[in-house]
């Protein structure tokens, strides 16, 4: 089937809306395609496969949430922390130690994960609702889970959203809070805030750990590091089976072993996948109408670029679009929709700009491709799989003389009567 990859990008958006109606069609079409390629019709079902598996991330409904939130009860102890509790707080200087988030304010969408992560992740969440089955057989759910990779692949998001599963609030603790330059003060608010957490019941969240928990080992450290760590080793064996305590860093090479010991399971958080990429552009695209093809180009863009990155560099598309785009009639009476289609060949212009304003979130094949001659980006766009017609709406010329200048193997630029006449 002539396109078929702009067909499996549709597909994949349209099962990640998780309509009945979209799998039933998709399912339609893999049969159909048995006869004729079964290449295609193999890659659908995979398609359909994943969507199927996917749902162990989806929010989970009401009803299942009670649930969760009554097997949270029963295995822990602990008063209720409401909004009026007071915080602990650093003697001297009065900062907040912890911020908390309550699940009924903060109602944490699904992170969007690689499916082997998403459906572990499931997984431990599947624990909480059968804390009496477990226990039936000498076992508990994780209490302590240490989330690790590099920044902004989503592991604050991920806290909160298990949190808000389980049912309880998220306690954060404030790193402006609990380091302080006074000798002793960071040990004993480290305690404070583990003797709030273990009073309540909560799930306890260290954000940036790698600064409470740093080898003690290191020759560049004073004493006061390794008093900060003790009083941190202390604190977790004390709140083990008390309460749920979840921590995050971009740095794991930098904890103390002891520290990473005491965690029963350290989840790495990579980079988002081809199919998460295109799930994370299509929700960070609105409401701006971009075709599959450039979708495609766009996640073959964003390799090795953690969600934050690719938000980031959205919103900065966005900003050139703003300027290059001009708005249509429509615009003073349809917000949602304030522009046309936004043409290909603005889409690609938008990256290759970004290329060079934010050379770092790139991986640097990508963007050494992007700030290079357009004939070696037209080469790698059909090596990576790029269909004629694509890459000739993106460079502004016809499918023919797209087809003309790979057969000469021309290495100029495309001459200005190609560009507009093909």
């Amino acid at each position: 089937m002539e396109h078929f990859d702009v067909i499996l990008v549709l597909a994949r958006i349209a099962l990640d809306a998780e309509g009945s109606r979209s799998v039933q069609q998709i399912e339609r079409l893999r049969d159909l395609l048995k006869a004729s390629d079964a290449d295609q019709s193999a890659k659908l079902n995979r398609l359909l496969n994943r969507a199927g598996r996917k749902h162990t991330m989806a929010p989970l409904a009401m009803n299942e949430m009670r649930l969760t939130a009554d097997a949270v009860r029963r295995q822990l102890s602990g008063e209720v922390l409401l909004p009026s509790t007071p915080y602990p707080t650093d003697r001297e200087t009065g900062t907040p130690l912890a911020r908390v988030i309550f699940p009924t304010a903060a109602s944490e969408a699904a992170p969007i994960l690689n499916e082997s992560l998403a459906m572990a992740i499931g997984d431990l969440l599947a624990e909480w609702k059968r804390t009496e089955d477990l226990a039936k057989v000498g076992a508990k759910p994780h209490m302590r889970c240490l989330l690790y990779g590099q920044p902004g692949v989503g592991k604050t998001k991920l806290a909160r959203y298990l949190a808000a599963q389980m049912g309880l609030p998220c306690v954060e603790a404030r790193l402006d809070g609990l380091m302080s330059s006074f000798l002793g003060t960071t040990a004993r608010n480290i305690g404070a805030l583990f003797d709030f957490a273990n009073r309540y019941r909560c799930v306890l969240f260290l954000d940036e750990f790698d600064a409470l928990a740093k080898a003690r080992d290191d020759a560049q450290e004073i004493g006061e590091i390794k008093r900060v760590v003790n009083a941190l080793l202390q604190s977790l064996d004390a709140r083990n089976g008390v309460g749920v305590t979840l921590a995050a860093t971009n740095h794991e090479h930098l904890l103390d072993a002891a520290v990473w010991r005491r965690f029963d399971s350290r989840i790495a958080i990579p980079v988002p996948d081809q199919d998460a990429r295109a799930i994370l552009l299509t929700n960070f695209l609105k409401p701006l109408p971009v075709a599959a093809a450039d979708l495609q180009l766009l996640v073959w863009a964003t390799e090795s670029m953690s969600g934050a990155d690719i938000e980031m560099l959205v919103e900065a598309g966005k900003r050139f679009l703003v300027l290059r785009v001009e708005q249509t009639a429509e615009a003073s009476t349809n917000e949602t929709r304030p522009f046309q289609r936004v043409d290909g060949g603005l889409i690609l212009e938008a990256l290759r700009r970004q290329a060079v304003l934010n050379v770092r979130i790139f991986h640097a094949d990508r963007a050494d491709l992007l700030m290079g001659p357009k004939d070696r980006l037209a080469k790698a766009l059909d090596e990576a799989g790029f269909n004629q017609t694509d890459i000739g709406r993106l460079f502004g010329l016809s499918q023919s003389a797209v087809s003309r200048r790979k057969k000469r193997g021309e290495a100029s630029e495309p001459r200005t009567e190609e560009m507009v006449h093909g």
